[in-house]
């Protein structure tokens, strides 16, 4: 049995203790938001919230979950997080699957061509007019094809298909497979961790993301709840905040005011990625480990 002397042991306390600290500070802001979202809105507003809800209550959410504006925009948060993600991957990893293979034609050149960008970028400016000049402003598209490949997780992929034994692909070509067939169905089913590594980093960028609607549309109905809640922060007295406001005040006793709807709105966007996240821990840290020695 390991002994620890009295040095390491206090060693290790302060370690615990500043740690425990550390995500105190980190996690109450994220706890003040729920606090906020679940208490009444007169009562929060009179006072500061600490560690308990003010006359807890649901209304908050039964109102922002029942407007259309705010679940349209959760809908196509969520829309444009799975089909941007299974885009991303897809694309990503047989572009990674092809620059894998040292018989590629240019692969040298391929290599630069994909890695300039990836230090030097274009611009905002010239960004903007590529986007408008496709036609992509005020299209779902405009949140899908601009992120379909980056060249860091192609990356992160290529190093992960260099570990796949040789000979899983030769036996499948003496079977008479095709590369196409090998990659979909040996390649991609023995790459799980990269998948989920790759998934997780799409799929957080493609919710969190709001900019991008801010430049390119202009329809309120293709607005993320992202960029919707920005609006809503930025903007206490805004059509949405007033419409939801107006609801709240035909059909219920209680007032809500705008800053119990920023706060639940943010706590409605922000629960997903949370619930989601740990599911695929496992494999996003086992993706990452094996990207790191190979490297």
């Amino acid at each position: 049995m390991e002994t620890y002397s009295r040095g390491e042991r206090a060693f290790s306390f302060v370690n615990y203790l500043l740690l425990v600290i550390l995500c105190v500070v980190m996690m109450y802001p994220f706890f003040y938001v729920f606090l906020y979202s679940i208490s009444d809105s007169v009562a929060a507003s009179g006072r500061t919230l600490t560690f308990f809800p003010v006359k807890p209550t649901l209304y908050n959410y039964k109102v922002v979950l029942t407007n259309s504006g705010i679940m349209n925009a959760f809908y196509i948060s969520v829309a444009r997080t799975v089909v941007g993600t299974l885009a991303h991957v897809i694309v990503t990893t047989m572009v990674a699957y092809a620059l894998s293979k040292p018989y590629l034609v240019a692969r040298k050149t391929l290599f630069v061509f994909f890695m300039i960008p990836m230090f030097f970028s274009g611009g905002l400016l010239p960004f903007y007019v590529v986007v408008v000049k496709l036609g992509l402003s005020n299209s779902f598209w405009v949140y899908i094809l601009p992120a379909l490949f980056t060249t860091f997780n192609m990356l992160l992929a290529k190093v992960f298909f260099d570990q796949i034994p040789k000979s899983l692909e030769e036996s499948a070509s003496i079977d008479g497979a095709g590369p196409g067939r090998i990659f979909f169905q040996i390649i991609l089913p023995s790459s799980l961790p990269i998948l989920a590594t790759l998934s997780i980093f799409a799929g957080v960028a493609q919710w969190n993301s709001w900019f991008d609607a801010l430049l390119f549309v202009t329809k309120q109905d293709l607005l993320p709840v992202q960029t919707l809640l920005y609006k809503i922060i930025l903007e206490s007295q805004a059509s949405t905040v007033e419409q939801i406001m107006r609801m709240s005040q035909t059909d219920h006793q209680t007032t809500i005011s705008s800053e119990s709807i920023k706060m639940t709105t943010l706590m409605v966007s922000t629960l997903p990625i949370l619930f989601i996240y740990p599911f695929m821990q496992r494999y996003f840290v086992k993706g990452m480990m094996l990207g790191a020695v190979k490297g």
